[in-house]
């Protein structure tokens, strides 16, 4: 098992799937799959087997939503396998674990107005991404990886394209394609519009300023404006005033 694991992930994973995919591979592999099954025979792997390292898992004080990943890494693995007429079954055929889908907390339209207020009213920086969020629904990546070539502002209304996400990987941040490997196209409304018009004259002025120095790269802006390469960035630009917002508004039931 170990050896077919480490040429499955060299021949049939890498390059086919998004790096950050790749790595969540590669680490099951390596942490969970290889230490308990790596001595198994591939064509001797059964059920049983992959029953008994789930419960161990599961009593080892792991997530099921972790061991959810792991069945779904081996059961991958091994489909590959009887396609390729390696084995002739896949033992990971088995029921997994269920995860518990986390509950979700939205802003209620009470506090997303407070949001946008505050961001506005304090002069915030970030007040076109907070709009973005709450108006296009975009994820976190794709909205940082969202460039002004991605932006058509003619007509009453700007056309936004999303074409890519930005991604934590092992060596850092990366750009990949969004999560179904494809773009969309969105209409923006026009209080969207008018933030991403204020958010360029911001970054007008502030490559006035910044003069010979300005780069035009892709960049992790920190609250004050300036540009900085960061390995590991703070915490998220929505993560605080997601949670004033929170903090001074009432929930709605």
């Amino acid at each position: 098992m170990g050896e077919y694991l480490d040429r499955w992930l060299t021949d049939s994973v890498k390059d086919t799937v998004r790096q950050r995919t790749y790595e969540r591979y590669e680490s099951i592999v390596r942490v969970h799959l290889k230490p308990a099954l790596g001595r198994v025979r591939l064509d001797s792997l059964s059920p049983n087997h992959v029953r008994r390292l789930y419960r161990q898992k599961l009593d080892s004080g792991l997530a099921p939503r972790t061991v959810n990943y792991i069945h779904v890494t081996l059961h991958k693995a091994l489909k590959d396998a009887v396609s390729d007429a390696i084995i002739p079954r896949n033992a990971a055929s088995v029921r997994a674990p269920r995860p518990e889908k986390p509950e979700i907390h939205p802003l209620s339209p009470e506090q997303a107005r407070k949001l946008i207020a505050t961001a506005r009213e304090t002069e915030d920086r970030f007040e076109a991404l907070y709009v973005l969020a709450l108006h296009c629904g975009l994820r976190e990546g794709e909205l940082l990886g969202l460039k002004w070539d991605d932006i058509d502002p003619s007509g009453p209304a700007a056309t936004l394209q999303v074409k890519r996400t930005l991604s934590q990987a092992r060596t850092g941040h990366i750009f990949e394609k969004p999560k179904n490997g494809k773009g969309r196209s969105l209409k923006c409304s026009q209080k969207v519009t008018q933030a991403l018009g204020r958010h360029r004259s911001l970054q007008n002025q502030e490559r006035r300023a910044a003069g010979p120095l300005w780069q035009d790269r892709p960049r992790l802006p920190d609250p004050h404006g300036h540009h900085q390469e960061r390995h590991q960035p703070p915490r998220s630009p929505l993560q605080a005033p997601l949670e004033k917002s929170r903090a001074t508004t009432h929930q709605v039931p």
